[in-house]
């Protein structure tokens, strides 16, 4: 039985005028987002898979925005 992880895509957004760059892939339903040592995933429902990637790629980035101010 071969398991399939789909396809790896390139995911790059703008923060605060700074570019993010990720990565994610989609299995099923759920998304995958994956950021520097950092993976969120999420079922997307009726959006978008890639639009659900650019949210989660902004929370993890945010994430690490703020751990760096503490």
């Amino acid at each position: 039985m071969e398991v399939s992880y789909g396809e790896l895509t390139a995911l790059e957004i703008e923060r605060d005028g700074v570019r993010v760059k990720g990565s994610y892939r989609i299995m099923g339903k759920t998304v995958i987002v994956y950021f520097e040592d950092k993976i969120k995933f999420v079922d997307y429902g009726m959006d978008n898979p890639s639009t659900v990637a650019k949210w989660l790629l902004s929370d993890l980035s945010r994430a690490k925005t703020r751990r760096r101010t503490l």
